[in-house]
This record gives structure tokens, C-alpha cells and sequence, in this order.
């Protein structure tokens, strides 16, 4: 098989080439689009992510604007992957749900264990300090797949900023709270709303 002005492709580069997309997407795998790896925080949906909820839910735990920036940037290549994934069909019904609860149930146990260490009469700057922590454990450790062959971290980073978005996941032992109160429409509290 050749195109005109190109080489021949041989057969061992056929096979390489059509194992390589078969690998990506399987029945363990899917596949991750170059285009929306290399993503940046500069991508226009990021200058709208930067007053999403999840972003007010890292400002509330003084999560610098560096990190909030690679927060963001995970936000937008995991809504835009799993997008396309959906839009391609290449989902299981119900995957994308049962692996959110995946994420959430992994994040309770941390959660409760945070709030028990620190009880009824943590200070503020304590309860920034382990929330800090909760969030470093989704940075650097959180690794659950939503198939065991796709190990991109975005995906999952991402995922915990999307669900951090709805308030199914926070990090300040009072974010509900917290954010309920910052993201009331102003005049909402006395009837002006």
C-alpha cells in the first residue's frame, strides 16, 4: 500500500500501526486525543474556569494561582476528552457515573478521617492545613482509572475538579458551607434576589 509521493508501508508498519489504535481503544483503554493532551490553562474554556466553583473550592484553601492554573488546565482537557469520548460513543452506558462514585468514595473515607482528626474545635489555618492535604492526595496520588489500560492523570485530576465543581467533592472540612455563602446571588440572603 503506498499514496503518491510517499514511501511503501510495509506490513510490520501496518500491524504496529493498527495494534497501536486498537490497544487504545478496548475493552481496558481509551483513547487520549493528542490535541487535547497538550491543552494548556490558556485554552479559551479556561479563562471561564477560573470562576468555576472548584477554583473558589482551591481559593478557600489557599491553593496558590499556580496550582489553580494546572487545576484549571486538568478541568478543560478532562471535560473536553470525556466530551469527545461521549460524543464518539466509545463509553459503556453508565461508565462515566459509576466511575464518579468511584472518585467520591474514595475521597469519602479521606474526607471523614480529616474532619475526625481535626474536630469540633480546629482552627481555621488547621483546617486549611489538612484541607491542603486532602487536595495534595488528588494531585499527586489519586489514580483511579476509568479503565485500567488509561493512565493519563489528567483524567482523573480533572474528574476531581469537575466533581469538586457540583460540590459532590471539596476540600475545607466546611466547603458546603463555605461556598454556599460565596456563590449566593447578592441580595439572595434578604429576600432582594
Amino acid at each position: 500500500m503506498s499514496f503518491p509521493g510517499s514511501d511503501p508501508v510495509t506490513g510490520a508498519e501496518f500491524d504496529e500501526l493498527f495494534n497501536d489504535l486498537r490497544n487504545q481503544i478496548g475493552e481496558h483503554n481509551l483513547p487520549i486525543d493528542p490535541d487535547i493532551a497538550a491543552l494548556t490553562a490558556a485554552a479559551p474554556a479556561a479563562a471561564d474556569a477560573a470562576d468555576k466553583v472548584f477554583a473558589h473550592q482551591l481559593r478557600l484553601i489557599d491553593v496558590g494561582a499556580e496550582r489553580i492554573g494546572y487545576a484549571v488546565r486538568d478541568w478543560v482537557r478532562a471535560f473536553a476528552q470525556r466530551s469527545r469520548w461521549a460524543n464518539e460513543n466509545l463509553l459503556r452506558a453508565g461508565e462515566i457515573g459509576a466511575y464518579e462514585r468511584r472518585l467520591v468514595e474514595e475521597w469519602q473515607s479521606r474526607f471523614a478521617e480529616m474532619r475526625e482528626d481535626l474536630g469540633d474545635e480546629a482552627t481555621e489555618e488547621e483546617m486549611k492545613r489538612e484541607a491542603r492535604l486532602i487536595y495534595r492526595w488528588v494531585d499527586r496520588e489519586a489514580r483511579l482509572r476509568i479503565r485500567t489500560g488509561c493512565e493519563e492523570v489528567f483524567v482523573v485530576k480533572g474528574s476531581y475538579q469537575m466533581l469538586a465543581d457540583e460540590l459532590r467533592v471539596g476540600w475545607h472540612p466546611d466547603f458546603s458551607v463555605r461556598l454556599a455563602a460565596l456563590l449566593e446571588p447578592a441580595g439572595a440572603a434578604d429576600g432582594r434576589a
